[in-house]
């Protein structure tokens, strides 16, 4: 049974008990038809009000059905309620399409505290996964509405099987998604958490992520695949690409206050954008930005601020993040590892997978975008790719989609049938038509500054490829892991009050592109200098708490009162 709650206060049996005894002793009918139309318009407003759809328990069915039930008559605030219990899901992925704001509530969870500092809570709504290698559920939104869901507790056990789409997916074009106070347990190795993709942006914060296995994904942050409302059926991330970093606004999927602990923290690609921000990440190895490899472009923008990292119990050769693609924003950290070699390697690692043959050879044209630098490709030849800047003939610098680059033209189409890139020389001697071209992507450096680090062999910044370079790619703070000397504006980050920021500054190359960089600590603002001599403000950090957790979104609405009808 789905119980079905009306969020109104209005008296409405009464009014027409009133209404008709009252005019039943009026002469003659001119009146009863006026309030006739009344009562009529005041079940019509009854129904277009918010409801409550609750499910009968936690089974996949009721739940269902209760879902069901709701999209027969779909209503801006509209709440699913997932009562008190324990359930295990076996009948494969509940997929849904709101087309209207709607919350899914369950009845509260494990959950973090600001600041990911602790848990609190337990499980009352308890969802175990046993829909073989799919998603729990798979949630899809439309641009202009709101999703939240809340006060859930998502579950691997020993019955669940490895899942690559999250057990939790939300997609769709969404601005305003709220996921909080969830628990979330991986229990199996290779599984994920929580995904993002299509377009969606909005908050996640006082989750709890838990995991034993080591090679497991917290996050999936896919949502560049369709940014803004991209119609490329391929999902490739193309679009986000095109756009500019967008640092210190809403165009990305925040995760704060919340607590990750084991496992990695996650995935990005095909263009996505996240934050991770005021949160605590425990014995967790590093987020992987993935680069651009076939047609699927890499992550595209990622900020990390105001978090504690402690990794003590093993060692991440990488970075907190693997920043093998697009930029990074990171700051104001606590970094803590062991003195014994535990802990990571570095803040962000710069591999890029067209150079690095630890990743493989990357198929030429027309199958792929081919390796970067002058190289033996896979048509049998050594060549430079068409798809990169060249400024270096050698390393093909810069290279497409690589560490610290950002916005630059569409690309559009995929490889074969279409046969992007060039054709294959080596196959057929007339065949000599380049149709691969540089996107014109600038340069979009890397800022690392104000970070406390402890207790490990470390750097900020490793790798590189040797198209990675401290100073035009990167910019870091000064001390023992970062630039060694003071700040004077030739190159690093530097930071303290406004009014202490050197008078000059140096760009970078050509004199008319972002170099080093100033936080002024009075006032919560990154300054870069762009051109010579001129600091500009870059960046000031998006406001916290996140709007959406400040909002009423997907709250039930209030009932309307002291409503007047007036018969003319």
């Amino acid at each position: 049974m789905i119980v079905k709650t009306r969020t109104m206060n209005l008296p409405v049996f009464a009014v027409i008990r009133f209404a008709l005894s009252r005019d039943l002793r009026e002469i003659g009918g001119v009146l009863m038809k006026k309030w006739f139309i009344f009562i009529v318009c005041l079940w019509a407003f009854q129904a277009s009000a918010q409801q409550t759809y609750t499910a009968a328990s936690c089974s996949q069915i009721a739940v269902s059905a209760a879902i069901a039930a709701e999209q027969v008559h779909p209503v801006d605030g509209d709440i699913i309620s997932i009562p008190a219990g324990s359930c295990t899901w076996n009948s494969g992925t509940l997929n849904v399409t709101f087309k209207n704001s709607v919350t899914v509530q369950g009845a509260g969870a494990i959950s973090a505290t600001t600041g990911g500092a602790s848990t609190t809570g337990s499980d009352v709504t308890a969802l175990t996964n046993h829909n073989g290698n799919n998603s729990l559920m798979s949630i899809a939104t439309v641009a202009g509405k709101s999703l939240r869901v809340t006060g859930l507790a998502i579950l691997e056990d020993a019955g669940s099987n490895a899942q690559n789409g999250g057990n939790l997916s939300i997609g769709g074009q969404s601005s305003a998604v709220r996921v909080d106070h969830c628990h979330f347990y991986i229990f199996v190795g290779g599984s994920k958490g929580l995904q993002l993709y299509g377009g969606v942006t909005g908050v996640v914060d006082h989750i709890y992520i838990n995991t034993t296995q080591t090679v497991t994904n917290n996050f999936v942050f896919n949502n560049g695949q369709n940014w803004k409302g991209d119609p490329d059926s391929n999902s490739l991330g193309n679009k986000s690409w095109t756009d500019t970093d967008n640092f210190g606004t809403s165009q990305f999927m925040y995760v704060e206050d919340s607590q990750i602990s084991g496992g990695y923290l996650g995935d990005c690609s095909v263009g996505g954008r996240y934050v991770i921000r005021h949160s605590t990440v425990l014995n967790t190895f590093g987020q992987a930005n993935h680069g651009t490899h076939n047609q699927y472009r890499g992550c595209r923008a990622a900020e990390y601020y105001k978090n504690n990292f402690s990794l003590t119990t093993a060692s991440d050769s990488g970075g907190i993040t693997h920043n093998n693609s697009g930029t990074t924003l990171l700051w104001g950290n606590t970094i803590t590892g062991l003195s014994n070699g535990n802990g990571y390697y570095y803040a962000i690692d710069t591999g890029y997978s067209r150079i690095s043959a630890n990743y493989g050879t990357v198929p030429y044209a027309p199958n792929g975008f081919g390796m970067c630098g002058n190289v033996l490709q896979s048509d049998g030849l050594t060549h430079t790719s068409p798809w990169d800047g060249n400024q270096d003939a050698t390393t093909g610098y810069p290279c497409l989609d690589q560490p610290a680059r950002g916005a630059g033209d569409l690309l559009s189409g995929n490889f074969p049938p279409n046969g992007l890139g060039i054709c294959n020389i080596a196959l057929n001697p007339a065949c000599n038509i380049f149709t691969g071209q540089w996107p014109h992507q600038v340069l979009s450096p890397i800022y690392l500054w104000a970070n406390t680090i402890t207790g490990t062999p470390f750097s900020l910044v490793g790798g590189g490829n040797g198209i990675v370079i401290d100073n035009r790619d990167y910019y870091q703070q000064f001390g023992t892991y970062g630039e060694s000397g003071s700040f004077d504006g030739t190159r690093g980050v530097g930071q303290g009050l406004l009014s202490a920021r050197p008078s000059t500054c140096t760009a970078g190359p050509g004199g008319n592109t972002l170099g080093v960089g100033y936080w002024a600590t009075d006032t919560s603002t990154l300054y870069v200098c762009n051109p010579t001599n001129t600091w500009t403000a870059y960046y000031t950090p998006y406001t916290y708490p996140h709007p959406l957790t400040q909002s009423s979104l997907g709250t039930a609405v209030a009932a309307p009162t002291g409503l007047v009808a007036s018969v003319q």
